[in-house]
């Protein structure tokens, strides 16, 4: 993690630094938790590839 630590937080910075990202992530990671709490694993795994497909967008992971 320690490697890859610096790279992460440069993502996260540009991503959440784009007009009302902030607010689709905070939701994204809200139904991953959700359908964890709810132990729906078929809907976690929805959710978290949802969130993955969002922040794939971010130019410096292209």
């Amino acid at each position: 993690m320690a490697f890859i630590a610096e790279m992460i937080l440069e993502t996260r910075m540009e991503s959440l630094g784009q007009p009302g990202r902030p607010e689709q992530s905070l939701a994204s990671h809200r139904k991953i938790a959700d359908a964890i709490r709810a132990q729906d694993a078929d809907g976690a795994a929805e959710a978290m590839l949802s969130h993955i497909e969002l922040v794939s967008d971010v130019e410096l992971l292209r």
